[in-house]
């Protein structure tokens, strides 16, 4: 087994793509609960068609409950892109969202990109540049009210 785990003073917590079925059903639940909840009852709202051809790194406490998500694929030979972030509610605070993205910007590296990019909603700005993401534009609104930002970060 692949897994960073990571000590924290409340919690342990271990980060590693998901494994069983159920992971990948609390894996998308979750992402589904955080970014989609409010605008469908549909599940599968949160996936997109290229699920299988993408990096997907979770955070697991020690009961095996998930606490965040996040997603990596390659969009060219140079740069990869973050979607699907979320981290619940509960769970942040203790730099979660923090060691998902390292983790997925690590796979960016390992396939030699040379830059990450990703469209960060408008209260996710400052987490993004926080982790040394650069802004670089406003550009579009999800669901007619979630603004978003291209944010990016050189490899």
């Amino acid at each position: 087994m692949n897994y960073q785990s990571v000590p924290n003073e409340l919690f342990k917590y271990h980060i590693r793509s998901p494994e069983t079925n159920k992971e990948w059903d609390d894996y998308y639940f979750l992402r589904w609960k955080i970014l989609r909840s409010e605008f469908s009852d549909d599940i599968d709202s949160a996936k997109d068609d290229i699920e299988d051809d993408s990096c997907h790194i979770a955070a697991f406490n020690n009961s095996g409950k998930i606490l965040g998500v996040g997603r990596l694929h390659h969009v060219d030979e140079d740069n990869s892109q973050v979607r699907y972030m979320a981290v619940d509610p509960s769970s942040r605070g203790y730099h979660i969202g923090s060691k998902i993205l390292l983790k997925l910007i690590d796979k960016a590296k390992d396939s030699n990109r040379k830059c990450v990019i990703l469209h960060a909603r408008d209260n996710a700005v400052n987490f993004y540049k926080n982790n040394d993401f650069q802004l670089i534009e406003k550009t579009h609104l999800l669901f007619g009210k979630i603004q978003h930002y291209l944010m990016k970060i050189s490899l």
